[in-house]
């Protein structure tokens, strides 16, 4: 049998405004931008309201981690947005 040598995935969340994605999608790109993961390749990308997480890993095990990573910072993120007083 032979082993993956990469894994693709792309995650895609839609968002209900393109002003709360572009807060995320800023937010996120720093930590992204500076990850330090040899094991994983991650790059977030903005199209009005939806976020795209696309990553690429050596196995499965730092695909889910790097995944689990980022999308708890989305969470965060979305968690701090409901909280804004108009």
């Amino acid at each position: 049998m032979k082993a993956l040598k990469k894994i693709n995935t792309t995650v895609e969340i839609v968002l209900p405004t393109s002003r709360e994605a572009e807060i995320i999608f800023n937010a996120t790109k720093p930590e992204i931008k500076y990850s330090p993961s040899e094991r994983t390749n991650t790059k977030i990308k903005r199209q009005e309201n939806l976020l795209k997480i696309l990553t690429t890993a050596q196995d499965t095990h730092s695909l889910r981690a790097s995944l689990n990573s980022y999308l708890r910072w989305i969470i965060l993120s979305i968690q701090i947005l409901e909280l804004k007083i108009d």
